[in-house]
């Protein structure tokens, strides 16, 4: 398979796909290598609050574009589910509708899971941001939920963009499969007029 074809329209929206999934797979590994080092040498043992903790590239450097890592994570994420998806689309189609019907089940109840802890984060979020605000100890970045594991608390901005990426791509994933079933749906009606 080569990664650039610009032989036809398909190939180069294929060529673009595979670039995009790529970049976004090395995007995906650097961060999690850098958050999981920076938490080991840092001793930090909130999860996530790493890659919550500082902008890149730094302000100071480039103050034009700039964002957290988790903010690229989420970002890469989300570009690496959308174009392996669309790269897949015609083996996925191949695949058997009670398979598909299965998945699009796991979608709706993996995106309904996500959603919940999304409204969850938040409305807890708020509470701790209003907290540390009348105590004059305002720093979102840093708001964690110790809860359910109190040695293993979850940073707050993290966890909600991780959440709200899982539900993007379930409802995506719901979406992907209901279209490719409608379109199949069509294709025998289509064969029929011509």
């Amino acid at each position: 398979m080569k990664i650039i074809d610009l032989s036809t329209d398909e190939e180069k929206l294929k060529t673009f796909f595979r670039l995009v999934s790529l970049g976004s797979l090395a995007l995906i590994i650097s961060t999690t290598i850098y958050g999981l080092l920076a938490a080991s040498l840092q001793g930090i043992n909130v999860v996530g609050e790493t890659l919550v903790t500082f902008e890149f590239p730094p302000i100071a450097v480039f103050p034009l574009f700039y964002s957290k890592p988790v903010t690229w994570l989420a970002a890469a994420l989300l570009a690496l589910y959308f174009s392996t998806l669309e790269l897949n689309v015609d083996r996925i189609s191949a695949w058997p509708k009670p398979l598909r019907d299965f998945l699009k089940f796991c979608a709706f109840f993996v995106g309904a899971m996500a959603f919940y802890e999304v409204l969850f984060n938040f409305t807890l979020w708020s509470g701790l941001i209003a907290h540390d605000a009348i105590i004059g100890e305002l720093n979102v970045d840093v708001i964690k939920n110790p809860f359910p594991n109190p040695k293993a608390p979850w940073n707050i901005v993290f966890a909600t963009k991780l959440f709200t990426i899982i539900m993007v791509n379930a409802a995506y994933s719901f979406y992907y499969l209901q279209r490719i079933e409608t379109k199949q749906n069509q294709e025998p009606q289509n064969q029929r007029v011509t």
